[in-house]
């Protein structure tokens, strides 16, 4: 799986995010308040506090990820 740079970025800003919640905006559109729960080669699992459940998403389709300092 190839991730371009603004996928990478995104997926480091989650990684260290150390069990907190952000804001995440896929590639479909959808926006989401959501925890880092787990990754694997291809997929990120996050507890979507919305809807109160475990998603898991493809690497690729991360867009965009808000966290506060």
């Amino acid at each position: 799986m190839k991730l371009n740079r603004k996928q990478r970025t995104a997926l480091s800003l989650i990684r260290g995010t150390r069990g907190r919640f952000f804001g995440l905006q896929t590639t479909q559109g959808e926006t989401l308040n959501a925890q880092f729960r787990g990754e694997t080669g291809n997929y990120i699992q996050v507890f979507d506090r919305n809807n109160g459940l475990i998603r898991r998403f493809a690497k690729t389709s991360l867009d965009k990820v808000s966290f506060g300092k």
